[in-house]
């Protein structure tokens, strides 16, 4: 698909915008975007979508290196530190404003994703932070308070526990409390929770960090679940199927999962028929330390050899303004990344749910992915520690060690380049 702008008929303009949205966001997209043109006589914006992350992205590098880029396109936050290196992006700070998209007016932690000292790179579109997800009716079957808000893990654990049955008196669970997700950015929040990380300060190394003792003692907490409390079904992380954990949570046989706002759009039908009623609390926290998530975030970005950047810049703000965040809003997909939308959204909702994600943004992280280049490679290495504690029952520790010893070399610069860790 070529990611192209070009001269429509006549005098006017065709602004193309490129994203990896699915139908139901592109539509969504498409029920504000009209106000553009009425803004701009004689300006069509079209939609271009790719929906597998991976083709997006070298599609997106291809036309801005061939001198083609899209006019506006999508980042996701682990998609920053590359095209901020590689110099391609236009520094929005200094128009967005004038543009109708004043920096004030969104999320600072959000904000903070894209942004390197007083550049901004791309305009935050939404964002979602990790929580936990409860079932209530299986709180309720088994007479277990709903949790608080903010917790320990120590509270936490004893509640998976107390929510872990055998119904049926056959020696098997059939109802388990927690779902361990082997996918690193569905555990890092609990990572960071519970005390531990993966890379030290700077981004350049994993040793010394993730195999830090207090890293060690958060992997022994997680893995624990599985190997030591027995609170997580042995269909773990993804071995079996993707959907298998939703699927049993919905069904009453998990009690809790890791969730973030990426999962609304399902659960509110869900929640709006009354088949599934479900409350949200942050992630616990290691006790005597302090509560802590990860914020995952998307922005609109513009070249800067973009064709049309007067009319770029304008459609990236026009994109990210009140009307169309409220758009997506009623989608559910993410939370809004401009801080008075995100509060209506939280003021209309009658499920509380909302107000927990708001909250939670008070305890948000940036995500390494948007800190070092390298993140991919590190991200791909990361699973093993999970199954090679939780399957193969590895020790935690030469676990630990071996894969720091990993992740170091890849974080290896390549020859004549310079090693880029980004600090918060």
């Amino acid at each position: 698909m070529a990611l192209t702008s070009c001269r429509g008929a006549g005098t006017g303009t065709t602004l193309t915008v490129a994203n990896w949205a699915d139908w139901t966001e592109v539509r969504l997209e498409r029920q504000y975007i009209d106000g553009f043109s009425a803004r701009r006589p004689g300006v069509r914006v079209s939609f271009e979508s790719v929906p597998n992350q991976a083709e997006y992205r070298d599609q997106i590098l291809t036309s801005i290196a061939a001198g083609a880029p899209p006019d506006v396109f999508l980042l996701d936050n682990i998609d920053i530190p590359a095209f901020v290196r590689s110099g391609t992006l236009l520094d929005l700070g200094p128009y967005a404003a004038r543009a109708g998209a004043p920096l004030d007016g969104f999320d600072p932690e959000v904000l903070a994703i894209f942004r390197r000292g007083a550049s901004v790179y791309a305009l935050p579109k939404g964002y979602s932070p990790m929580v936990i997800a409860y079932n209530k009716d299986v709180f309720d079957r088994f007479g277990v308070p709903y949790p608080p808000e903010q917790w320990t893990w120590e509270r936490f654990r004893a509640t998976a526990k107390a929510l872990t049955r055998d119904v049926d008196g056959d020696g098997k669970s059939d109802v388990y409390g927690f779902w361990l997700d082997r996918r690193p950015f569905m555990w890092i929040g609990s990572l960071w929770a519970l005390g531990g990380d993966v890379l030290c300060p700077d981004g350049t190394r994993a040793s010394g960090c993730l195999d830090s003792p207090a890293s060690e003692w958060a992997f022994r907490a997680l893995t624990g679940l599985a190997t030591r409390d027995s609170v997580v079904p042995r269909y773990f992380g993804l071995r079996r199927s993707v959907g298998d954990h939703m699927r049993n949570f919905y069904a009453g046989r998990l009690a809790m999962i890791p969730f973030g706002h990426f999962y609304m759009p399902q659960v509110r039908p869900l929640l709006e028929r009354g088949r599934v009623r479900i409350g949200l609390t942050q992630l616990p926290y290691r006790e005597g330390g302090a509560p802590a998530t990860v914020l995952y975030a998307s922005g609109f970005a513009v070249a800067r050899n973009a064709r049309h950047k007067r009319l770029s810049v304008e459609l990236a703000a026009y994109m990210v303004d009140s009307l169309a965040q409220v758009t997506r809003a009623a989608g559910g997909l993410e939370i809004p990344a401009l801080s008075r939308v995100a509060d209506q959204v939280v003021r209309a909702d009658t499920t509380g749910l909302e107000g927990v994600f708001r909250r939670a943004v008070r305890t948000g992280r940036m995500p390494w992915g948007a800190r070092i280049e390298k993140w991919r490679e590190v991200e791909a290495i990361l699973p093993d520690i999970m199954d090679r504690i939780v399957m193969n029952r590895e020790d935690v520790a030469a676990v630990l060690h071996d894969v720091a010893a990993q992740i170091d070399r890849a974080l290896v610069p390549a020859p004549g380049t310079a090693a880029r860790g980004a600090g918060r």
